[in-house]
């Protein structure tokens, strides 16, 4: 036991003492018909120094020590002022009161002192307290009852110790394994207007129970300014709907970074079913976002230079065709790829690729796409472009891959072969403009023609 939970049992065990004496004094005067006023100084004296020894918080222990001998005290004064077998009995209060201590000192001096003191009464007042009808066995009796309570204060002790330790290891265990999974507990009391946060909470947000108290305005800033909308939806589902909610938010750090959490709250009303408390647990799941955004991403986009894959830049192809606007593709192919990659190994092509993929997107606008069809295999879609407008293109392109490449200070030779088909009303498909794109590309190997018009009915499309 520290010394803060011992000097809150120290503050009740002085409310227990300050009941017993006012109620322990109205009964002597009731029973003695008088009114004595030695009980009830020496009680309020006692009660003093308690006080200030409580209240000045230092030597808890000791506290607790002095406290026990001054209730003996006061107990023994009261079965010497009042020799009667009643005022006897109220000695067992001592070992029974000492057990709000759990402490094992406390319940031995206790019990000791009682036993003593009945040792004492028994041998040395016995003709007082029962009239000289005691004989050695009721004296061996009363010493049997004596050790009987110390006894029980001590096995009760032993027990309620062993119960409590089972309880705080399951707790510990339990706290263990939420902060292992990176799970914090709140709790929200509409009496108090407080909020109450775990450990695992402050490893999570970055807040602790101590900042947040009283400035429950916190917890509302710590939400990132784009999931604020979801925070007021749960409020209003916790609060005014009075049901359950779960959500999936990031948030901001004291520090700045930025966590993705999920917070599933409840409501807990009294048996008037009013609202009293809200509680909830917050789990961190920053990886898991990450993941459904890495797999979000591989499934619309190339793994290797993040373009746009073929799922991708179908679904855009739709959303263009059919506008009215020309439409073109522009298949590209490198033409000395494989020597790269037999070259300098597949490292050096793989970082060829990713650094034509990002000329490609630099050299094309934001309405129009590249996608990386596979291997070293480029198409680009051109939105709303003359046939000029297409050619020039394709001209800078062939300009910025004439300059080269650098791989670990080797000037490396880029060139490729561009093969164009253009919709002039946007109405082609997809397949078919591909098929006669790819068709002119390798029309351009030979020394053919760049560009093709699917307008053109005669011409068969390539099979």
């Amino acid at each position: 036991m520290d010394t803060h939970q011992l000097h809150n049992k120290n503050v009740w065990m002085l409310r227990l003492l300050a009941g017993f004496f006012a109620v322990s004094s109205l009964l002597l005067m009731i029973v003695n018909r008088n009114l004595d006023a030695e009980i009830p100084l020496l009680g309020g004296s006692m009660l003093l120094v308690l006080g200030g020894m409580v209240g000045s918080r230092k030597w808890p222990y000791f506290t607790m020590v002095l406290t026990i001998v001054m209730l003996s005290v006061y107990l023994n004064v009261m079965v010497m002022k009042d020799m009667t077998v009643t005022s006897y009995i109220f000695l067992g209060l001592l070992p029974l009161l000492s057990l709000i201590y759990l402490n094992y000192a406390a319940v031995v001096l206790a019990g000791t002192l009682h036993l003593v003191s009945g040792l004492y009464y028994v041998f040395a007042h016995r003709e007082l307290l029962f009239s000289g009808q005691l004989n050695l066995n009721d004296a061996m009796y009363f010493l049997v009852y004596g050790l009987f309570i110390l006894l029980f204060t001590v096995i009760y002790i032993l027990v309620t110790k062993k119960l409590s330790q089972r309880a705080e290891d399951s707790e510990q265990r339990l706290r263990d394994i939420l902060e292992s999974v990176s799970v914090g507990i709140w709790t929200y009391d509409f009496s108090t207007m407080e909020l109450e946060v775990s450990d695992g909470f402050e490893q999570i947000t970055g807040y602790s129970n101590q900042s947040l108290k009283g400035q429950v305005t916190r917890l509302q800033a710590m939400i990132h300014p784009e999931d604020l909308g979801l925070f007021y939806e749960v409020q209003q589902e916790l609060i005014i709907q009075r049901s359950s909610s779960v959500i999936e938010c990031r948030i901001v750090r004291p520090d700045g970074e930025i966590k993705w959490i999920q917070g599933r709250g409840r409501p807990h009303f009294n048996s008037l079913g009013n609202l009293v408390r809200l509680e909830g647990v917050v789990i961190e799941i920053t990886e898991r976002k990450h993941l459904e955004e890495t797999i979000h991403f591989l499934a619309f986009h190339d793994e290797l230079t993040g373009l746009a894959n073929r799922t991708k830049f179908a679904s855009r192809f739709a959303e263009v065709k059919g506008q009215g606007e020309p439409v073109a593709l522009m298949f590209l192919d490198l033409d000395n790829f494989k020597e790269v990659n037999d070259t300098f190994g597949h490292e050096a092509g793989d970082e060829l690729l990713k650094h034509i993929a990002g000329r490609l997107v630099s050299l094309v606008r934001s309405e129009d796409m590249v996608c990386r069809l596979g291997g070293d295999e480029f198409v680009i879609l051109l939105v709303d472009l003359s046939e000029d407008g297409v050619l020039k293109v394709m001209e800078r392109i062939r300009t910025s891959l004439a300059e080269g490449y650098i791989y670990r200070g080797i000037q490396v030779g880029v060139s490729a072969s561009i093969g164009i088909s253009m919709s002039p009303d946007g109405d082609a498909s997809l397949e078919d403009m591909l098929r006669l794109a790819d068709a002119t590309m390798y029309d351009v190997k030979r020394g053919g023609d760049s560009i093709r018009l699917t307008a053109e009915r005669n011409m068969p499309l390539p099979s």
